[in-house]
């Protein structure tokens, strides 16, 4: 009699757990819906760190010059690149003095206080007599590079390339004693032993690429940005486009397909060599001479294979007059515009919104996955990682919520389209409706990389669309 008592008891314990069970699944179910933003590409330039246009400003380091300063742009100005070059003939007899390393630090932290990137260039001559003017001991130049790599390495925040072994005419390795294989090797393997990882250090030619990286093939994804100085070796062409062989840069020989680290190959074969080697390193310099070479399908054509990211802006300026003269026609949201313009907008990386979605989950899941796809149409990647991450807003309180994505944006190559995924614990969340925001950073300049999509970026990043949640279908 008495176990008869007690199951009506039992069961009305089960019934009232079982309801609050079915009661708190209840209030913690989340049914989802996303209401995605249209994106239009905007063909309008934009302002990203470590591509673009560079500005020259020419320093020369000495006991008796003072740095003006006044030509460098403030902190409110764009950000941008700009190149640094320093002139070291006056200690080509000797180390550079610690007033000339004061020069050198003075300047270098008025330009980190302006929120540019620098391209940082050494030698001894800008006027075509490196022989001249360069040191009579290779011993010296070490030393040099010794001496200044402390200073440079205290902004490798800013400082983004390092171009140059120190040596040549314009410091663009030619016209130098030391221009041989042997001194190129040493000179090259001291400065990657003295400057941080996190600069990257630039030849001129493809050619030389390959005899101071000592490999005859670029670098394989697997062993990109690994550190090593192939992984951080980069170009620079100041004969960019200026002839058939870019003023020597390549051999007039023909095709083949091969490479060797001792001579130069055809236009086409190191064209295809810096397409896939410049896939995880810079590439930029400057335009010069008009020819065929420079006309604009052609520019167009080279700049985009050999994934060029930085250009002198001063040079040439008979070869951007030509570039403006020729309309762009193709179906594209660039339709119109004139092929200097173009070009400024390609080159680097720039991101353009493609889509977004968040499938329908059942109110049961924990999870649900808002999906972004992106496109770079630029000519390059960015060498450079950034952050990237979706922000919640609920609207009703203005709470944030910011969620990293698992990507790694050095590897999001031109022309291709990246998929971003991010999971969101939905059960996480009150019920509303949130705003959705895309927002990528350099955590570097931690400038804001801005997307190729018409509409504003706000400090949240570029508006998605809206996530509504709530309990109720």
């Amino acid at each position: 009699m008495k176990s008869k008592k007690i199951y009506p008891a039992v069961y009305s314990a089960f019934t009232f757990f079982l309801l609050l069970g079915i009661l708190f699944l209840f209030l913690t179910m989340r049914f989802v819906h996303y209401s995605p933003y249209s994106y239009t590409e905007s063909a309008e330039e934009i302002q990203n760190p470590y591509v673009g246009w560079y500005q020259i400003y020419n320093y020369m380091l000495s006991d008796d010059t003072s740095p003006d300063l006044s030509g460098i742009p403030k902190q409110e100005s764009r950000p941008g690149l700009a190149l640094l070059e320093f002139n070291l003939k006056a200690y080509a007899d000797r180390p550079v003095s610690d007033y000339g390393l004061s020069l050198l630090d003075q300047i270098l932290q008025s330009w980190q206080s302006s929120g540019r990137q620098l391209i940082v260039r050494f030698f001894y001559d800008w006027e075509g007599n490196a022989m001249d003017a360069e040191p009579g001991e290779l011993s010296l130049i070490l030393t040099h590079m010794s001496q200044t790599a402390e200073t440079i390495n205290r902004y490798s925040d800013c400082v983004y390339i390092l171009q140059g072994i120190f040596i040549g005419s314009w410091g663009e390795m030619h016209g130098s004693h030391y221009a041989n294989y042997g001194d190129m090797v040493t000179l090259m393997n001291h400065l990657d032993s003295v400057i941080t990882p996190e600069i990257f250090l630039a030849v001129r030619t493809p050619q030389q690429w390959r005899l101071l990286a000592d490999s005859e093939e670029p670098v394989e994804i697997s062993s990109a940005f690994n550190g090593s100085l192939p992984s951080r070796l980069s170009l620079f062409n100041d004969g960019m486009l200026g002839s058939d062989t870019d003023l020597n840069t390549y051999a007039i020989s023909s095709n083949t397909g091969d490479y060797s680290r001792y001579h130069k190959s055809s236009r086409q074969d190191e064209i295809d060599f810096q397409n896939r080697l410049c896939a995880f390193v810079p590439n930029g310099g400057e335009v010069v001479l008009p020819n065929p070479r420079n006309d604009f399908s052609a520019a167009v054509s080279d700049l985009s294979a050999a994934h060029v990211s930085y250009l002198n802006s001063a040079y040439d300026e008979a070869v951007f007059s030509k570039w403006r003269t020729v309309i762009y026609t193709e179906d594209s949201p660039y339709s119109g515009l004139n092929g200097f313009d173009y070009i400024s907008r390609h080159l680097g990386y720039r991101y353009v919104l493609r889509s977004s979605e968040c499938a329908s989950v059942f109110p049961w899941k924990k999870n649900a996955e808002v999906n972004v796809i992106l496109q770079n149409v630029g000519f390059s990647g960015s060498y450079r990682p950034f952050d990237v991450s979706l922000t919640l807003k609920k609207m009703d309180t203005g709470e944030t919520f910011s969620l990293p994505a698992d990507t790694d944006t050095r590897f999001w190559e031109s022309g291709e389209q990246i998929l971003l995924t991010f999971p969101i614990a939905v059960r996480g969340f009150a019920t509303g409706t949130y705003e959705v925001f895309l927002q990528i950073i350099d955590p570097v300049s931690e400038q804001p990389i801005f997307f190729a999509n018409e509409g504003t970026h706000s400090e949240y990043g570029f508006p998605l669309g809206n996530l509504e949640l709530g309990i109720l279908p």
